[in-house]
C-alpha cells in the first residue's frame, strides 16, 4: 500500500450573502487584509481571499440564486462552509480518502481559485465537516 498523501491547512471557507461587508469586518475587527478576488463556475461564484495572519480566509458570495453557496445559505445561513487542505498529488489523496473509506463527493479534480485544482468529501464521512483538498497550480515553465 502506497503512502498517504501529506496536507496542509489551505483555507477556511466562509458562506456569506455579502463579501466585502465581512471583509471589511474582519479588517476592522481583527486586523485583516484584503487579497485576491475572482470569480468562479462561469460567474457563479465570486471568491474574496482574507488573510489573517498565517490563516486565509475565502469568503464565498453566490452570485446566481441556484449556485451551490446559495443553497447553503438559504438552509444554514452565513457561516463556516468547508476547510480546505493543500497536497501536491490530488489524486493520490483521493484515492487514499476513498479506500479509507470516505464518501467522495468529487471523483475527479476539478477547477479551482487561482488556477487550483479541488475535490470535496463528503461531510458524513468526515465528522460532519465538509472537507476540500486542493493542489495549486504548476508554476509556468520558464
Amino acid at each position: 500500500m502506497s503512502a498517504t498523501p501529506a496536507v496542509a491547512l489551505s483555507h477556511l471557507a466562509v458562506a456569506t450573502p455579502d463579501a466585502d461587508a465581512l471583509a471589511a469586518t474582519l479588517a476592522q475587527a481583527l486586523g485583516a487584509t484584503r487579497g485576491a478576488e475572482e470569480l468562479l463556475d462561469g460567474g457563479a461564484l465570486r471568491v474574496l481571499f482574507v488573510h489573517l495572519g498565517p490563516v486565509t480566509l475565502e469568503l464565498l458570495e453566490p452570485r446566481s440564486d441556484d449556485h451551490t453557496v446559495a443553497r447553503f445559505l438559504a438552509a444554514r445561513g452565513p457561516g463556516l462552509h468547508h476547510v480546505s487542505f493543500a497536497t501536491a498529488d490530488l489524486p493520490a489523496a483521493l484515492a487514499a480518502a476513498a479506500a479509507a473509506g470516505v464518501r467522495l463527493i468529487d471523483e475527479t479534480p476539478r477547477p479551482g481559485a487561482h488556477g487550483s485544482q479541488v475535490a470535496f468529501l463528503h461531510p458524513r464521512s468526515l465528522g460532519g465537516v465538509l472537507v476540500e483538498l486542493c493542489q495549486a497550480a504548476a508554476p509556468p515553465k520558464a
